[in-house]
């Protein structure tokens, strides 16, 4: 298997055949001796491709090696790392600039650190952390970051490292400092002991919770960093910002969102949703959405209780500013049903509580007048408050999917992070048709299904509905013209399904609808599948990436899933053909525990490579690539789906193995149309009832006559 390649050492040049197939020490052993007649070890050198200088290894030496490939023979990592180990315990500045300005490309390649971690070059580069500063700082932070991107070495940094890192992301303004020092704390605060992954599981958020609060300015930093004009300072200071929420532990839970809460991080989001973001700000974006919906549903599910000193001073609070004497019961005055309000409100738990609250507290005059109103009203004509309160967060529950802790969307939800604000204009919009309907207490659910149909249609387009927009739309729109538009929906639509039994039905066939789509979409993993291979005839020859080979003559790879989950076997075909079941055909392979992100979309080195190709030009269509990512410049694998249904079922099916966010807007609508269709088949058990069932049926005794060709099996011959 020898390969005709060109090797550069020193100032001298040979053109000679390696046999890829021979251990890569033999190779360079070989290339020492005959071709350069160079005395020293061996083992001091090392190869490295001369366009990319990427290390060539035992694992890659078949894809990396191709025909007339351009070699040079240079340092080992071994040698490498002595080397740059003594320069960092250099107190010359510009010895160390240099050293950790190689240090950051260096430490990328697993040979390179685990000398660099054997010589314990980590205790001399954490010693320039703490002292340097400006770009050896930067270049220093960067090295870390790269470093904690490999499964081992860094579990026992010490919190004095973190409170430092900390220190530096909250008092230091240059963007190439704080961006890795932000990346640094995302590695820390995932890598908990809970992580699916990363391998390191020695931190998590109770580790760093005492440093962040020793530094009370961490996170206002981080919010004010939203801003930036940084582009990866902003999308890394709120994927912070997100590892955080999706990490924090039970002890912390309620005291970090308070933090959150304070600092108006929901505000801060929703002005970003509607400015202008890149695809890996929008994936951080969607993500912050789908975590602000489970901290909803959490909070909807924690019951309230007048044992919690918070829950029984918002009691109190709303009982006091209405106003009103106590003689003859208080609670029904606001707008109860009875004189135990908790019980009443644990249909929406704290979530309701703390609308109600914050309804309260956004006009109290207001409060006070709609509260009085009531009272002056005959009974049966009273819209009661509370009760109203609690049936708009449940609607408001309903329409985002807060009842069921999940959400698929695929779209900005920006009115979703101001909860609170459409909270108090939709009470506002129950008290305004109740009064147009001259509604009595009978009819309280037909005005909540009134108010339902306006909120659908006020928040139809809600990727740009601004809030004012929302406001006019519940507040000033005609009653005539919402009562129109909702009998149009009743045509179309049971009203039996906006009743609430029917509403928790649904939440739950969302769960089963979510769980099977799920299992079906990584059974597709499990079987495998074919895809074209992406080689150097469609991409720039300078071009290498892992998990990619480089031979002309495959055209074809089969990915497949192994049965535990953790790896995805390859390998490269000339042609289709019949794949057992298994991996043993199957040898390469790919840890899944590397991958950080499916990056939909043109591989990010297609946009960043000098002159390359245009997407035209590559043949490659940007709607059905893909790529399996391992941090944000490192690309593990890259897929060219053949149609649309392969790139949903492998990108969906890859997402929801990581429990990440589902991509496909198809996958989407699929999961929302199986939960519709189970609730319609239960309905049909719940109102079967209804149905008359004839006694006795009269059978024909002659068979209808017809000409037109068609003729009656006669089942009674």
């Amino acid at each position: 298997m020898s390969t005709p390649v060109t090797v550069l050492y020193e100032k001298n040049q040979v053109s000679c055949s390696v046999d890829v197939s021979q251990p890569i020490n033999d190779i360079i052993k070989s290339l020492c001796i005959e071709q350069f007649n160079i005395s020293e070890p061996p083992n001091l050198f090392a190869l490295r491709l001369q366009d990319t200088d990427e290390l060539i290894t035992d694992e890659n030496i078949r894809r990396k090696i191709t025909e007339y490939e351009k070699l040079k023979l240079v340092s080992s990592p071994l040698t490498e790392a002595a080397d740059i180990c003594e320069k960092l315990r250099s107190t010359d500045d510009k010895t160390l600039k240099l050293t950790t300005f190689s240090l950051q490309k260096y430490i990328k390649e697993v040979e390179f650190a685990d000398e660099f971690l054997n010589k314990d070059g980590l205790t001399s580069l954490i010693e320039i952390i703490n002292n340097s500063s400006g770009n050896t700082l930067a270049y220093a932070l960067t090295s870390m970051q790269n470093l904690m991107e490999h499964d081992h070495g860094w579990d026992d940094l010490g919190s004095d490292f973190i409170n430092k890192v900390i220190k530096i992301l909250v008092d230091q303004t240059l963007v190439n400092i704080c961006r890795p020092a932000t990346a640094i704390i995302i590695k820390l605060v995932t890598a908990d002991k809970n992580s699916t992954t990363s391998p390191i599981r020695s931190y998590g958020f109770d580790v760093l919770h005492e440093a962040i609060l020793l530094h009370p300015n961490f996170l206002p930093t981080l919010v004010q960093r939203f801003a930036s004009a940084d582009y990866v300072l902003r999308s890394n200071s709120l994927c912070l910002i997100n590892a955080l929420m999706r990490h924090v532990t039970d002890q912390y839970w309620e005291s970090f969102m308070d933090m959150l809460d304070k600092l108006n991080v929901r505000k801060a989001v929703a002005l970003l949703m509607n400015g202008v973001h890149g695809e890996e700000l929008s994936k951080h974006l969607l993500e912050f959405q789908s975590l602000f919906v489970r901290q909803a549903y959490r909070w909807k599910r924690t019951q309230v209780s007048l044992h919690i000193p918070s829950h029984k001073i918002m009691l109190e609070e709303i009982w006091k500013t209405a106003n009103l004497p106590e003689e003859g019961g208080k609670w029904r005055k606001v707008g109860f049903a009875t004189e135990a309000p908790k019980w009443e409100i644990q249909r929406v738990g704290y979530l309701g509580l703390d609308n109600m609250h914050e309804f309260m507290k956004r006009n109290p005059d207001e409060y006070q007048k709609t509260i009085l109103e009531q009272i002056n009203r005959p009974a049966e004509r009273r819209c009661p408050f509370a009760k109203t309160s609690i049936e708009v967060t449940e609607l408001l529950c309903d329409h985002w999917d807060i009842s069921t802790g999940y959400t698929t969307s695929t779209s900005f939800q920006p009115l979703l992070l101001s909860f609170g604000k459409i909270h108090y204009i939709t009470v506002k919009a129950f008290f305004r048709l109740w009064n147009d309907m001259e509604a009595t207490v009978d009819d309280f659910p037909k005005v909540s299904a009134l108010v339902r149909s306006q909120l659908k249609y006020a928040l139809r387009d809600e990727a740009t509905t601004q809030l004012y927009e929302f406001e006019k739309d519940m507040l000033e729109v005609e009653y005539k013209v919402i009562r129109d538009r909702q009998l149009k929906e009743l045509e179309l639509g049971d009203d039996l399904l906006s009743k609430t039994p029917v509403r928790n039905l649904r939440g739950q066939l969302y769960t089963e609808s979510y769980e099977f789509v799920k299992q079906q979409r990584i059974k597709c993993l499990l079987l495998g599948d074919w895809f074209p291979l992406i080689t150097p005839a469609n991409l720039p020859t300078n071009q290498q990436n892992l998990g990619r080979r480089s031979i002309y003559n495959k055209k074809w790879r089969f990915y497949r899933l192994s049965p535990n989950f953790k790896f995805l076997h390859y390998s490269d075909f000339a042609e289709k053909t019949f794949m057992r079941d298994g991996v043993e055909e199957l040898p390469e392979r790919i840890d899944l525990s590397l991958v950080t992100d499916v990056m939909t979309g043109l591989a990010p080195q297609l946009s960043t490579i000098t002159g390359s190709p245009t997407r035209k030009s590559v043949g490659l269509s940007q709607d059905l690539t893909f790529s399996l990512m391992s941090g944000p410049d490192t690309v593990l694998a890259d897929f060219m789906a053949s149609d649309y249904v392969q790139f949903s079922e492998w990108t969906d099916g890859l997402n929801m193995l990581f429990d990440k966010n589902i991509g496909s807007r198809d996958t989407a609508e699929f999961i929302q149309i199986l939960t519709e269709i189970g609730v319609k088949v239960k309905l049909l058990d719940l109102s079967g009832e209804r149905v008359e069932i004839p006694q006795s049926v009269e059978v024909p005794r002659d068979l209808p006559v017809v000409d037109n060709g068609f003729y009656y099996d006669d089942p009674f011959s």
